[in-house]
């Protein structure tokens, strides 16, 4: 049986808005995160928020007509960039979800490489990410085979040891 087809679109209205905030909602499920926080909860319920253009961009992923992921691409926030990094030209990428009946289908490979066009278009020189190898070890392959690289940390307010910070210029 053929598989239905791929397509991205940047999410725009309430269904499609809802759709990415029950699809964040089950990344931060699957990393052990409380729902409930009101940090957490905050963040799912101001989406679009940081990732609204022109700046940012919301991306969201259908295998036929099912929503099968998401990812978010924004500005380095201001008040967190670490001097020195090229965080103030950088997008960054946040929430890279694929529900996981849709895992192995290539939407994670495509989400990124929509968002970096998305970057290039908002004038972006490079995108940067956060990722944990132990939390997210099916990410760490993916990010590799687009060019991501090691980098130092970007921002003031993640600067937990096991996060990896990587960076692809544009």
């Amino acid at each position: 049986m053929p598989t239905p087809p791929l397509s991205i679109v940047e999410a725009s209205t309430a269904e499609q808005i809802g759709a990415v905030r029950r699809l964040f909602s089950a990344y931060a499920l699957s990393l052990g995160w409380d729902l409930t926080d009101s940090r957490v909860a905050h963040e799912v319920e101001s989406i679009p928020g940081p990732y609204s253009p022109p700046a940012g961009s919301l991306m969201l992923a259908f295998v036929g007509d099912e929503p099968a992921g998401a990812l978010g691409l924004q500005p380095v926030p201001e008040g967190c960039r670490i001097d020195g990094t090229g965080a103030e030209t950088a997008g960054e990428l946040k929430r890279l979800f694929v529900a996981p009946e849709f895992r192995r289908f290539g939407v994670g490979r495509a989400l990124m490489l929509r968002a970096e066009s998305e970057a290039r278009a908002r004038g972006y020189d490079s995108l940067v990410l956060t990722t944990n190898a132990e939390m997210m070890p099916l990410a760490q392959p993916l990010y590799e085979s687009l060019g991501y690289s090691e980098f130092e940390p970007y921002r003031d307010d993640m600067l937990w040891p096991q996060i990896r910070w990587m960076r692809k210029a544009l």
